[in-house]
């Protein structure tokens, strides 16, 4: 009876490597994804938040599991770990992608995506590589994702090359992940500076679309429609510290604009590493359609560090 008592306690104790379930959990959620794997003929171990898959097709593929943790410790349904473990491994090994659909439904799925290019393992670095467009900001790059009933895919390339030129692919994402944003409910607020440093204020979006994080791509469209107000004709701050949220705040001049760096890039950091599905802990700025990114962040260091632009510091000279 100790013994038991001992073991109960234990499984509701905090799991080490799956942060916000307990070992009972985090060990249920474990089984479910060795069976899955098991069931498409492969083996899985766990390193702390990475499952390892050896594949007998596909050789070694090392997983983060940080999304699905998040997900299945999120949810009250008693089958999600076996439920939602079935789905990541499925969509994570099924390399059939594009293949199982017609140029319709291709055209109709295709979205274009801002990607973290930084703190990945190999294999996921090569898959965003692979899907790659074009770097968008210092660490992260736009890809092409296939957003199906099922699952929301990476697409490399060459995969999608067959199916008609790159371009007219792209234009098709591109009008897809508008109306998708336009179409997400997004909570807006506005948040003031203080009495002291009136321009530590911006404005944050916030909302459950996987895609407002790459909202930036399409800035001065989405600020149009929801914050009608932000004056852009100076440039555009910017964070995309969570897949689910956006920073944005005018660029202004002085001290104002001084204050307005010093408040957001702190808050970027802060969030992206204090929340799941980060994108990316950095500041940027949208000028004249270019981006640049203002910031650098030593995660272990807890170390940032803000670099304006030329353009920038000019502005905060002027009175």
């Amino acid at each position: 009876m100790f013994f038991r008592r001992r073991a109960r306690k234990r499984l509701g104790e905090p799991d080490p490597s799956f942060p916000g379930m307990t070992r009972g959990r985090a060990d249920e959620l474990r089984t479910a994804l060795r069976k899955a794997v098991a069931d498409s003929g492969a083996t899985a171990r766990f390193d702390g938040m990475h499952g390892i898959i050896e594949h007998p097709r596909r050789g070694r593929v090392t997983l983060n599991l940080e999304n699905l943790v998040d997900d299945v410790a999120r949810s009250q349904h008693p089958r999600a770990a076996a439920t939602m473990a079935r789905s990541f491994v499925a969509a994570m090994l099924d390399d059939r992608g594009a293949d199982i659909l017609d140029t319709a439904e291709l055209y109709a799925g295709l979205r274009l995506r801002v990607a973290p290019t930084t703190g990945l393992v190999p294999e996921e670095s090569e898959i965003v590589t692979a899907a790659s467009l074009h770097a968008f900001t210092a660490d992260t790059a736009v890809t092409l994702v296939l957003d199906t009933e099922h699952s929301i895919r990476t697409m490399p390339l060459e995969r999608l090359r067959p199916v008609d030129d790159l371009d007219t692919l792209v234009r098709a994402a591109r009008t897809n992940l508008r109306e998708e944003l336009l179409g997400a409910p997004v909570v807006a607020q506005r948040h003031p500076g203080s009495e002291e440093h009136p321009g530590a204020r911006f404005w944050s979006f916030e909302s459950g679309s996987y895609y407002i994080a790459s909202a930036p791509i399409l800035i001065e469209d989405v600020l149009t429609s929801w914050a009608p107000g932000l004056d852009r004709s100076l440039g555009v701050l910017f964070a995309m510290p969570t897949r689910h949220v956006l920073l944005a705040r005018e660029v202004t001049l002085g001290d104002d604009l001084l204050e307005g760096l010093g408040r957001m890039a702190p808050v970027a950091a802060q969030l992206a590493i204090s929340r799941p599905h980060t994108v990316s802990p950095l500041l940027h700025l949208f000028h004249d359609g270019e981006v640049s990114t203002l910031s650098t962040f030593d995660q272990e260091a807890r170390q940032l560090q803000i670099s304006p632009t030329p353009y920038l510091l000019e502005l905060m000279s002027q009175r």
